[in-house]
């Protein structure tokens, strides 16, 4: 039977990260068969206690600890200690039905030399989370036009091709586009994408309050600092529409948004319970963040989009 590494990074999410292990601990597949790899990236909340907590000598639950880094830094030390034939990624928010990491493994047998990807639902519960999975995974294939993708939260590949390729590549730094990165590198490996429909997955989402936004606005401004890192080393046009450069063309009209009256729309939008009105606000300001990493990307890296 295939030996299988699930690799989860975390930073600083002790309490969600220990749901995620219990959905993990309960998989169907054989217990002297997989490991679950925890890569505690600088966490100062208690991670260590927790993960060690759970450990039992039946359970392969395995905790590193490295510098405060970034995720991909956190997987590719996983990568190293892997003992398994496939690595499975998951994020620290994400919950797995018991059939996850056999579903994973079933198309890895089915066809050979690829790289596996599953639906990601969002959820914002904790408990009974696959209760009604049959409806969210119909709802998200019905509207799901994406195809295989390359999201480290719920992807597998043989370990051998990710030593092959040497991982994660650890020029980008902060949040975004080096999991495309390392699954274009797969591509001109030889692999194919595959995406199994019952590889299913829940990706916890809690509701953003706006003492998140700044947080959330950071994030999106590493992705677009990455995404034009990730276009100069791979200046292709399936790049270059991938990481939306029409970002650019439409924060010209609504950059406002970060301005104070912008500002003032949000509050009063929050304030009055305008639920559409804010999550529209929230979403532009989030986009707006996007275009300001995209163009510091480009004074950064010295690369023109148009």
């Amino acid at each position: 039977m295939t030996k299988v590494s699930i690799v989860i990074p975390t930073h600083n999410q002790k309490e969600i990260l220990a749901r995620t292990l219990d959905y993990l601990i309960l998989q169907d597949y054989p217990k002297d068969q997989y490991e679950i790899i925890v890569v505690d990236d600088g966490s100062r909340d208690g991670t260590r206690e927790m993960v060690k907590s759970k450990t039992r000598p039946e359970i392969g639950l395995r905790y590193f600890y490295q510098k405060q880094r970034g995720p991909h830094f956190a997987r590719n030390l996983g990568i190293a200690k892997a003992q398994g034939e496939i690595v499975v990624f998951v994020d620290s928010d994400i919950f797995a039905p018991p059939n996850f990491i056999s579903e994973h493994v079933k198309s890895h047998e089915a066809f050979g030399d690829v790289v596996v990807s599953g639906p990601t639902v969002r959820t914002g519960n904790v408990d009974n989370v696959f209760a009604d999975i049959n409806r969210r995974k119909i709802k998200k294939l019905l509207f799901d036009f994406s195809g295989p993708s390359l999201i480290t939260s719920n992807l597998s590949v043989k370990r051998t091709f990710l030593i092959r390729v040497g991982g994660f590549d650890e020029e980008f730094t902060g949040f975004g586009w080096h999991d495309w990165e390392l699954g274009l590198r797969l591509r001109k490996l030889g692999l194919k994408a595959k995406r199994n429909i019952n590889a299913i997955v829940c990706h916890y989402k809690k509701k953003i309050d706006l003492p998140d936004l700044p947080a959330l606005c950071e994030k999106k401004r590493q992705q677009g600092r990455n995404a034009i890192l990730y276009y100069k080393k791979h200046p292709d046009l399936r790049v270059k529409f991938g990481i939306r450069p029409q970002s650019l063309i439409f924060d010209k009209l609504i950059g406002w948004v970060d301005k104070d009256f912008g500002g003032r729309l949000i509050s009063l939008a929050a304030k009055k319970g305008s639920r559409w009105r804010l999550r529209l606000l929230i979403n532009w300001k989030l986009l707006h963040a996007y275009a300001e990493g995209l163009r510091d990307g480009m004074r950064i890296y010295r690369v023109r989009l148009f």
